[in-house]
């Protein structure tokens, strides 16, 4: 597969401008934040669907994409990862996530023992560097956990995709292909086997949450990673999918909205709180899995079928898609902190909120392109079509 896949393009920019989404919406959840605003009430349950759907859906496309890495030779794989995930992931930790904290920090109440009154600089010499039993040890990841897992995820699933790429497993995944697509009804396996399987999980051990449940969803992910590169390396399965996008569509909303509907009216408490019954944890992450799966399949039809074209506007777009993800949180936080202590109904400063982010987000990921220095620190590189650690590496050279 040696052109660029067009509406992958799209799903990712649309799984990375749903974060945005989701984030400019937690000040206003009933769920604890780094900074809280006025409640809204249907924040909860639309960020609840949200976030049934955003991160499969980002873990999907960054699998399928991993095919365009693997392409060439495959000692530049690892290279490539490190440079264009360990390297912003650096840099977001160390220069992106601080002001989050800050933020954090100034907006609690002063009776709090970790309010913070001083100014930024002062809190990165002092809690910042030293908040933590030696220096820099309260660093924090936030958001940019996404980027620390990528990598795991693309070193840990390395000998799959080197062994579906082999001879035996060409054979082998063509054998799949031909029994799933003998009878329609085949594809469902996909969604059904691996939500129920996974989400046994917590069964299986008797606790919940703390490590299963991120056992469980990292799981979750590692499968929807794999198997985003499965299907996108030898695509023909893709048409059995395609042709049900209406199916998978409507199966997933019902699945969404009855998640999102049990778990912030029905039972109105915290999901993973220690008070929930270890059976509506478990029903959790099953219409999670579930309904994740369904609407990620969905949005492959519907992108299949009216995006899959070249656009001026994804050419450039697509560039934003690292960046935009690095600040949008940050960008969120620091202009939250000043429209919250707006006298404005919830709603509007919600509306104000997310525009204001998109905009301020979408310039700082345009300014980062206008630099060599920029573009390496936040994994950019415009080569299509050549070694993309061959192309950072030439640029970390001009650097010197």
């Amino acid at each position: 597969m040696n052109k660029r896949i067009h509406y992958l393009d799209w799903l990712r920019f649309l799984a990375v401008f749903l974060g945005l989404v989701f984030h400019s919406g937690r000040p206003f959840d009933n769920w604890p934040w780094l900074i809280k605003g006025p409640e809204l009430g249907w924040i909860t349950f639309f960020n609840e669907a949200l976030t049934t759907v955003r991160l499969p859906l980002l873990f999907f496309v960054s699998g399928a994409a991993t095919i365009f890495v693997l392409k060439k030779m495959v000692k530049d794989y690892t290279l490539d990862r490190m440079i264009r995930l360990l390297i912003p992931l650096g840099m977001g930790v160390l220069l992106i996530v601080p002001p989050q904290h800050y933020i954090e920090r100034i907006s609690l109440p002063p009776s709090d023992p970790q309010h913070f009154s001083g100014n930024y600089w002062q809190f990165l010499s002092g809690p910042w560097l030293h908040g933590g039993a030696y220096p820099l040890s309260s660093l924090r990841t936030e958001h940019l956990w996404y980027l620390l897992y990528l990598f795991i995820f693309s070193l840990l699933a390395l000998p799959i995709f080197l062994y579906l790429r082999s001879a035996g497993g060409l054979a082998l995944w063509a054998r799949l292909e031909r029994w799933f697509m003998a009878v329609s009804w085949r594809v469902w396996l996909l969604v059904v086997l691996p939500a129920i399987g996974i989400s046994l999980l917590p069964l299986i051990f008797r606790s919940h949450p703390g490590l299963v449940q991120d056992l469980e969803n990292l799981l979750f992910f590692f499968f929807v990673y794999v198997l985003g590169f499965a299907l996108f390396h030898k695509p023909r399965l893709l048409e059995s999918i395609f042709s049900q996008r209406k199916l998978f569509a409507w199966v997933g909303l019902v699945l969404v909205i009855g998640k999102a509907y049990l778990f912030t009216v029905v039972w109105k408490h915290d999901t993973f709180s220690p008070g929930i019954s270890l059976q509506n944890f478990e029903l959790y992450w099953l219409l999670r899995n579930l309904a994740a799966l369904c609407v990620v399949f969905a949005a492959l039809g519907y992108a299949h079928r009216y995006l899959n074209r070249p656009s001026p506007f994804l050419e450039h777009a697509r560039h934003w898609v690292y960046p935009f993800y690095i600040w949008h949180q940050s960008v969120i936080v620091v202009l939250g902190y000043f429209v919250l202590k707006l006298a404005w109904p919830a709603w509007l400063l919600y509306g104000l909120l997310m525009l204001s982010a998109l905009v301020v987000t979408v310039a700082l990921s345009e300014l980062v392109q206008h630099s060599a220095l920029s573009r390496f620190l936040f994994g950019i590189h415009r080569r299509s079509g050549r070694k993309s650690a061959t192309a950072l590496l030439e640029t970390s050279k001009k650097l010197r």
